[in-house]
């Protein structure tokens, strides 16, 4: 089957909403402009025709370009009515990118045949014939460029301020990836199933999945009843089919190779498996990187592909990442805690003398210690305490039959 070269229909799609949309020329005047960009010569002069009536302030419409037609003795006026008869579209983007695919390979096909036939040519050197290759093809390089990256002019971008889910307890901004830092026994797997249980509360239509690889789930079942009961009070029936939980051994996505890493092949289907849900946790960050933990580029190129992850596919992403002994800080590589927009640390209540305050055992100081998107404005500053476990009120006449 013949590779389809152009396509007819497509390029008077395009035409018709420029006539009848002529305020999109502005938009797109730099693609319009190019030569090869529609196939038959009928539309590249009705294109050519369309242009120079909008650069001279003169009116896109049918009567203006039959004159324009006629004057430069171009005889497409049949053509211009099956334009006319076609259904415009409001975006046109996707039709010049099409068209532009079909174009460069129109393109290349003839810089194919003419390698060919300089190929068959007994008279061309084989260094000449190097060299008229190499000429061309850095020609069509210089003529078509690809485009690598998206740009808005940020007139026509709608202004919106960064969303957070679980808003007015412990706010984490949504298509984003998140860090909690903490040493181990604080608590963060508490949290971590308060925050999920909140997050379904306000979105009643979201689903939740928490990847809690240390704990056995015979455990968090267990903390997740008492934390419906004992703190938000709801009953952990209410959250069936939608606060869902693994303590599965974890996926590496990053294998090292020698030197470098390679992406872990079945991070596509670990994708996959949870494009139900808008909020993934994934405790403990270290067991799902697979790489040098204080290597910088490996600790890059893992966040990266979480990031790009969670813009594109709607996510927020939070992990849970093991402290540095001693402290509340993220260990390991800086380009972690770079990566991630909020970090949040965990840390115990402490008295006037630095010393654990036993009777507020149940709250947790939290600190916001990185907060791109003004998390702190919804938390009410910069370090709060949260209520992470029930609280236990102690009868003393029972406390003291123990001893």
């Amino acid at each position: 089957m013949a590779q389809q070269l152009y396509d007819i229909n497509l390029e008077r799609t395009l035409l018709s909403s420029l006539i009848f949309e002529p305020a999109l020329i502005d938009e797109h005047f730099h693609s319009l402009s190019s030569q090869s960009l529609f196939f038959q010569e009928s539309h590249q002069i009705i294109c050519q025709t369309v242009l120079k009536l909008h650069t001279d302030s003169v009116p896109v419409e049918e009567g203006m370009i039959n004159s324009a037609l006629k004057k430069s003795g171009r005889d497409v006026e049949k053509e211009l009515v099956f334009i006319l008869t076609t259904t415009p579209a409001a975006s046109i983007q996707s039709y010049i990118d099409a068209l532009s695919e079909l174009a460069d390979k129109r393109h290349l096909i003839t810089l194919i045949n003419a390698f060919n036939r300089d190929l068959h040519d007994e008279s061309i050197l084989p260094t000449a014939l190097l060299s008229k290759t190499i000429d061309r093809l850095e020609n069509f390089r210089q003529t078509h460029r690809i485009e690598l990256f998206e740009t808005s002019d940020i007139t026509s971008i709608k202004a919106e301020e960064a969303d957070f889910i679980c808003k007015s307890w412990l706010p984490f901004p949504k298509k984003t990836v998140s860090m909690i830092s903490a040493p181990g026994g604080s608590g963060k797997s508490w949290m971590v199933l308060q925050l999920m249980m909140r997050h379904l509360i306000d979105s009643p239509t979201s689903k939740a999945f928490a990847w809690l690889s240390e704990d056995p789930t015979g455990l968090t079942a267990h903390r997740a009843e008492k934390i419906a009961s004992s703190i938000v009070a709801k009953p952990l029936q209410s959250f069936k089919g939608r606060l869902v939980i693994s303590n599965s051994p974890t996926i590496q996505v990053l294998i090292e190779q020698g030197r470098g890493v390679e992406i872990n092949a079945f991070f596509i289907d670990f994708k996959k498996s949870l494009r139900d849900y808008d909020l993934i946790i994934l405790d403990p960050l270290i067991a799902f990187f697979g790489a040098d933990e204080n290597n910088n580029a490996h600790a890059r190129k893992f966040m990266q592909l979480f990031t790009e992850w969670a813009a594109k596919e709607d996510k927020t992403i939070i992990f849970i990442h093991h402290s540095t002994k001693n402290t509340t800080q993220a260990r390991g590589a800086s380009a972690f805690t770079d990566a991630v927009r909020l970090v949040y640390e965990i840390s115990l209540i402490t008295d006037k003398k630095g010393e654990t305050d036993e009777t507020r055992s149940h709250l947790r100081k939290i600190s916001l210690t990185k907060d791109n998107y003004g998390a702190a404005k919804s938390l009410g500053g910069k370090i709060v305490s949260r209520q992470i476990f029930p609280e236990i009120k102690l009868d003393p006449q029972s406390f003291m039959k123990d001893f």
